[in-house]
């Protein structure tokens, strides 16, 4: 269903019609919460393609037409709000509902998904099967840690690591999401390691027997900043230091090259390993962030 006629809501004007330098201006205001749709526009614009890492950016703008907050609805089903006060992550709910589009994830700063599951509920009815506060975290050439950790062997993922990647992923989304096997789509899982693996955003650590024991990959990496998503260590190689020494071999190496100006990502606030091994790296808290996993539309 077609969103190009402007919508109203009882406190803002809700509307796809919102042009790339408003939108870049706004997120810029805080590149690091914002790196992901900042890459977005800047890799796709502002138009929805059929591509599965882009999708539909709707704006919400105040009387005086001041851009208030920006929501992204993408082609799998991904939703990210960023919004500069809580309330109005609210007002995109009933354009959202009307327009037909549906989510399965949706990531934004605590407060505003308070705000806009709070009134979602209410519409739909439809409650998530997992509602989780999450840390989220930056680094950068300032922040890292410089001396006392050790640099660990560290490869930029070739196609023939692909079903190996694959597999650790779909046992990291199981066991971070808490999903069973079954319900997880590996051959989903295998396209998007194919597409990291392709455009060289995914990474490799492996033991002197040639098994990995640590993966990451970047859900976003160039001059907007970095994402780091996927960081993984199989459950009988904890706490050896292996996350430690494979995050900051890795971040080291993309300030050093002037990759990206930060890294960013989050977690869950109740992974207390995970923060630790961030921690010790140099990665700093910045927010506190939601996941939210919706129940698949029957």
């Amino acid at each position: 269903m077609n969103m190009t006629a402007t919508k109203a809501s009882h406190a803002l004007r809700v509307t796809e019609k919102v042009p790339a330098a408003v939108a870049l201006a706004f997120l810029r205001s805080d590149p690091r919460e914002n790196v992901f749709l900042l890459s977005r526009i800047q890799r796709g614009g502002m138009t929805d393609t059929r591509h599965p890492s882009h999708g539909r950016f709707i704006g919400a703008y105040d009387e005086d037409q001041s851009l208030r907050g920006l929501m992204f609805i993408g082609n799998t089903g991904t939703l990210v709000l960023s919004v500069d006060e809580p309330w109005v992550a609210a007002e995109f709910v009933d354009p959202l509902i009307e327009a037909g589009y549906q989510f399965s994830i949706c990531v934004c700063e605590f407060s505003a998904g308070r705000e806009f599951l709070s009134k979602y509920k209410k519409r739909t009815g439809r409650k998530p099967v997992l509602d989780r506060k999450q840390t989220f975290y930056a680094i950068d050439s300032s922040t890292i840690i410089r001396k006392g950790i050790k640099e660990i062997d560290m490869e930029q993922a070739s196609l023939d690591s692909i079903d190996e990647l694959t597999d650790l992923a779909c046992s990291m989304v199981a066991e971070d999401l808490r999903l069973e096997d079954k319900a997880i789509d590996r051959r989903h899982y295998r396209l998007r390691m194919t597409e990291k693996v392709v455009e060289g955003r995914a990474y490799i650590c492996r033991n002197t027997d040639g098994r990995a024991m640590f993966k990451a990959d970047m859900a976003v990496a160039g001059s907007e900043g970095g994402l780091l998503e996927g960081v993984y260590t199989p459950k009988d190689l904890r706490r050896n230091g292996i996350a430690t020494r494979a995050l900051w071999t890795l971040c080291r190496d993309l300030f050093g090259r002037d990759a990206v100006p930060f890294v960013a990502l989050h977690v869950d606030e109740k992974n207390k390993a995970a923060r630790r091994a961030y921690e010790k790296v140099g990665f700093v808290e910045i927010a506190d962030y939601r996941l939210t996993l919706m129940p698949p539309v029957v």
